[in-house]
Order: C-alpha cells, then structure tokens, then sequence
C-alpha cells in the first residue's frame, strides 16, 4: 500500500505570519545557482539536496514564472523525500532577461528554452545521480515535450505535464492564421525598429483582482503569488511579444511532427482551462496513444496553485502513476 503523506499547507496558512515564516526559511535552505544557456545566457535554478532522498524531483515552470514561485510544491516534494530542481527561463525569473525592457515575455527561437532544458539536465545530472522525475507546467509542458523528442544524453525516466501549453486558444481566428499573422508582425517589428512590440492585449506587469483572475480559484494562493512578485519585483513579467507568439505557436505545431517520447508520461488538465489549449492537449496525447488525460473539475490554468480539494486530487493522480514506475517506492509519492 502507497504511503500518502499530508501537503505541508492549507491555503489557509500560507499567509499567516508562521506561515510565511517557515517558507521564507525552506526557501533559504536551498541553493541557487547559474549555467549559461544557449548563446551564453545566463540562466538561475534553485535546488535542494538532502541525502535520504531516492529520487529527484525536476520543474519546469511555465511562462513569466520564477522559480520561487514553486516554494510550496518545492517544500511538499522535500518532504516526501525528493530531491528538487527548479529552473528560471531565459527572459524571466532571477535568469538573464533578453532585451532591455524586462517586462516583455521574450524568446527569439523556442528551441532556445529546448537547449537550454538540456544543459540544465546535463547540469542536474552533475550533482545527483538519482532517478529524475520531470514535472512541467503550462509553456514548460511545451519544452519539456520538444525536449523529449529529441535524442539526449540525459532524460528523465517519467514526466508529469500540469495544464501543458501544446496549443493556444487563437479563436475567432484559426491556428494557422494567427501562426502567420504573429510570424508576419513580428517579422515586421523586427524589420523597423529596435524595440519589441507586446502582442495584441499584452501590457507590462499588470497585477489582476483575483476575480478576474484566470490563473487558480484559490483566492490565498493568488494572493501569496503576487505579495511575492511586490516583495521580490524583478521576477516580474508582463505580457507576451508577437516575437514570443509566433514562436510559440509554431512550437506547438512541431510537436505534433515529432516522435512519441518513449518515457512514462502523465497528463492533468484543468476543466476550466482559458490560458491553453486543452484540445490540443487531447490531440497530441492521443497521437501518443497514451489513453484519457486526468481532468480536475472546476480547476483553473495553475493546477499546482489551486485549492487544497484540488491539489489533492492532482497529487493523488500524480502518485497512482508514481506507483507504476519500477524505480520509486511509497516513499517518494507526493502526498
């Protein structure tokens, strides 16, 4: 029988004064460090080791996230007894942003943040040599993805993919036609001036009122996420570039191109989904011949920041399918 083991918090504590004490202690306890990614930059991952650990635990955030964004899943993986690896992209997070507006959601080729994926495994497998577990969400479910179809010298032995960013809502227009408008401007914008342009209804850092929020129903978590973004500005990013957008969507077109990974996968969609595509999640996961996805009724995009029901039953669909790898035991589930 799986040994299931209580998340550290409710949303109810996260924002007591005890519990922001003891997060802002586990978060010291973990080690930062730096690799230069793809043309030589400079990209920030946090980590921690501990010795009793039988398996590392490697996230890979979604887009205008940091790292410290993922504290509370970090604390509840080091506590069933992973070690954990949280990455900051090119362009956001405490890693080297890539024009002088820090604002802008940026990338000049999507492959960039797939190379990167891969000097940063190469990186992990340099200080622990335990069995990886990926774990990705929104746009890193896209990397993650594009990595596993690549040959590599390191590659994780399952993935899990929270809400992944394998298609973007473009409706009224169709896919194709936002994938050559986006590449036409951005095209454009590259030809006539220095700056990148937002994409269209994308602004600088904006904090949302949770109610118009469509990011998690759990109203002490979104608060927690943008208290941290004030005390800690720099991670701040704002909206997409047409730059980012083109790249993306043409992303997410290859890996319906390319081969099925030949790793166990896990695939958690959230049932009120408005940020990605979750028909497209249903295409590629059904082109991978890989069965039903799980669904997390009344979930919104950050299924890793929902409400505590919520993330239940995310971490009990993560562990029935821990429990089908060989190489972990009910010491590594993640409840």
């Amino acid at each position: 029988m799986i040994a299931k083991l209580a998340p550290e918090f409710a949303a109810s504590d996260l924002l007591t004064v005890k519990g922001l004490r003891h997060l802002d202690s586990f978060w010291q306890t973990g080690t930062s460090a730096w690799f230069e990614g793809e043309a030589q930059c400079r990209l920030h991952y946090r980590y921690w080791l501990t010795a009793e650990a039988t398996a590392a635990l490697v996230i890979v955030p979604g887009r205008i996230e940091a790292a410290h964004k993922y504290l509370e899943v970090c604390a509840d993986a080091v506590a069933a007894g992973y070690q954990v690896f949280v990455l900051d992209h090119r362009g956001q997070g405490a890693s080297e942003r890539l024009t002088s507006d820090r604002q802008i959601g940026l990338v000049l080729d999507f492959n960039d943040y797939i190379s990167d994926l891969g000097v940063w495994f190469s990186q992990i497998r340099q200080l622990t040599q335990l069995p990886l577990i990926a774990m990705a969400h929104s746009m890193g479910g896209a990397i993650l993805a594009g990595y596993l179809q690549q040959a590599a010298p390191v590659h994780p032995i399952a993935a899990i993919f929270c809400s992944p960013m394998w298609g973007l809502p473009t409706a009224p227009m169709s896919n194709s036609f936002a994938q050559w408008l986006a590449l036409r401007i951005s095209q454009l914008n590259k030809s006539v001036s220095r700056t990148f342009w937002y994409g269209p209804g994308q602004r600088p850092y904006q904090e949302k009122p949770f109610l118009d929020n469509d990011l998690t129903t759990c109203p002490e978590r979104y608060q927690w996420f943008r208290q941290l973004y004030q005390q800690y500005p720099e991670y701040q990013v704002g909206g997409a570039s047409w730059t980012w957008l083109a790249c993306a969507l043409q992303a997410c077109e290859q890996l319906f191109q390319g081969k099925t990974p030949e790793i166990p996968m896990l695939l958690v969609q959230a049932e009120q989904e408005r940020v990605v595509d979750n028909a497209a999640q249903n295409r590629l996961w059904q082109q991978w011949q890989l069965g039903s996805p799980i669904v997390i009724a009344k979930a919104q995009h950050e299924l890793l920041c929902g409400e505590d029901w919520q993330r239940q039953l995310l971490y009990t669909a993560i562990n029935q399918f821990l429990a089908t790898l060989p190489a972990l035991t009910a010491e590594q589930t993640l409840v």
